[in-house]
């Protein structure tokens, strides 16, 4: 009989619980069930096309005021580029929501990304930013150079087809290879070795991506996470080194930071360096050392092999890049490899870089931010706690901010704009919210990655010819936070 009344008790609870949420956003236009469950919601994250469902949720639901959308009780996804920055601001009155926990790699440890309390979060920051930045780590360039001659070397000497000889690559993965070794020599000074491999190393790959979209769904429930994430359940969740391929690597990055503690601590001037010197505990930083390795291998990828992508399939777009590089090294204004100086002095290569990032967000998790107060946003009132998550693929591709052609990828638009420095800079600021820029959330990773795209696509096309074997199916693509990418199979030859 305590049974039947205990459920009872918790079925009503639920139906009132479910009753008060549709009330407070019954004014905001969504999809129908998602005023009253999470199906909506997690069936998106899990379809593999949430960004592109919360794009389109956008333009279905949200016309009339601004490009605002349910989603789901408490969840509201938000479009508009200007109202995004104003949440993200530095003094604004928004907090990260819980979702943020769901990024513990470790369930039991933080890290900077999932960090919910604003003051640890700054503090934490400020130890971590020289490291990103650079200025603690000796040769920074050197150690990306490296890899990207690495990358280099593995197409001549195992993907070059010729005449006579039909040798197709998936570039999707050497990419990711790519990434993983030069965060991780950035990391701790040693790369992984997948380039030197050729090979998913242990794998890792493969477990994060399978991994990944399940991780993703779980942030979305709350109540669950809180349960897998309580100290109570520790004996229950598997210790993070025991999974495997993910276990392999966080165990390489453990041990590397087990050699700077200690009695006699290593000392290296990389970035795991940087970290101990200003301050980090070992926990702090098997908790970073990890998200680097994770987080920031996989969002680079992206952004290369689907810029990459853009390039090969708009021949207009690629003669005219490899015509700069081309004239450029004959000038002596390149060098070999090109620095990131010499980089930047490339409009042409500048404008491609923005519009890829522009076109493909790599970065595409639903972020969603707090505020515990009422608050107004594209005109709507935004009831305190509601999560306000966002839609790169709305703003990114807002005729108002971009033109007309904003769905198409043209990088003269930005050689085009130069002279009205008010638009460009628009243009920019907007482009640049895939790292965060001008947030107090900005992307540590942000130096590295533009000096990572600064020199790829130049060393790859100052030697290379690229085609896809198949252009009816240019890659697979699934989207979970970040972007799964495999089969972007295509042929490599030397350039005459």
């Amino acid at each position: 009989m305590a049974a039947l009344v205990g459920i009872a008790t918790l079925a009503v609870y639920l139906v009132i619980d479910r009753v008060r949420g549709h009330s407070r956003l019954r004014h905001i236009p969504g999809p129908f069930w998602a005023g009253w469950t999470d199906i909506w919601m997690l069936s998106a994250q899990l379809s593999g096309r949430m960004c592109f469902l919360l794009a389109e949720a956008n333009d279905k639901y949200g016309k009339v005021p601004g490009p605002i959308a349910k989603i789901a009780p408490g969840w509201v996804v938000c479009g508009d580029g200007d109202e995004l920055r104003r949440i993200w601001g530095v003094r604004s009155a928004w907090q990260r929501s819980y979702w943020y926990r769901g990024l513990r790699f470790d369930p039991h440890k933080d890290n900077a990304f999932s960090t919910l309390d604003d003051q640890a979060h700054e503090r934490l920051r400020s130890k971590l930013m020289p490291g990103y930045g650079g200025k603690d780590v000796d040769d920074l360039h050197d150690q990306i150079d490296k890899q990207v001659a690495g990358l280099v070397s593995l197409l001549e000497t195992k993907y070059l087809s010729t005449d006579t000889e039909f040798r197709p690559v998936d570039l999707a993965r050497k990419v990711q290879y790519f990434t993983l070794d030069v965060i991780s020599a950035l990391a701790f000074g040693k790369e992984l070795g997948y380039l030197a491999a050729d090979d998913d190393l242990h794998g890792y790959i493969k477990t994060t991506e399978s991994t990944l979209p399940i991780m993703l769904a779980t942030a979305l429930v709350p109540w669950f996470l809180y349960t897998i994430q309580s100290p109570r359940l520790k004996w229950l969740i598997p210790n993070v080194r025991s999974i495997v391929g993910i276990g392999t690597v966080v165990g390489v990055a453990y041990d590397a930071v087990a050699e700077r503690y200690g009695d006699e601590p290593l000392v290296k001037r990389d970035m795991l360096g940087s970290f101990v010197r200003h301050g980090l505990t070992k926990e702090e930083a098997e908790a970073e050392t990890v998200v680097q390795i994770i987080a920031g291998s996989d969002t680079s990828a992206t952004a290369i092999r689907s810029t990459l992508l853009f390039i090969i399939t708009n021949p207009r777009v690629y003669r005219r890049l490899q015509a700069e590089i081309d004239e450029g090294v004959r000038e002596g204004r390149i060098s070999s490899p090109i620095t990131d100086a010499e980089a930047r002095e490339l409009p042409y290569l500048q404008a491609v870089i923005r519009e890829g990032l522009r076109m493909w967000p790599p970065a595409t998790a639903v972020l969603p931010k707090v505020s515990n107060t009422d608050q107004v946003v594209c005109g709507v009132r935004i009831p305190a706690g509601t999560n306000v998550a966002w839609a790169p693929f709305s703003f990114l591709r807002s005729k108002k901010t971009f033109g007309d052609d904003a769905i198409v990828f043209r990088p003269e638009r930005w050689l085009h704009v130069e002279s009205d420095p008010a638009r460009h800079r628009l243009m920019d600021q907007t482009v640049m919210m895939e790292f965060a820029s001008g947030s107090r959330w900005e992307c540590l990773g942000k130096t590295v990655a533009q000096i990572e795209l600064n020199k790829t696509y130049v060393e790859l096309l100052r030697r290379f010819d690229f085609s896809l074997v198949d252009p009816t199916k240019p890659w697979t693509s699934y989207n979970a936070a970040v972007f799964i990418q495999s089969d972007m199979n295509v042929v490599v030859t030397l350039r005459e």
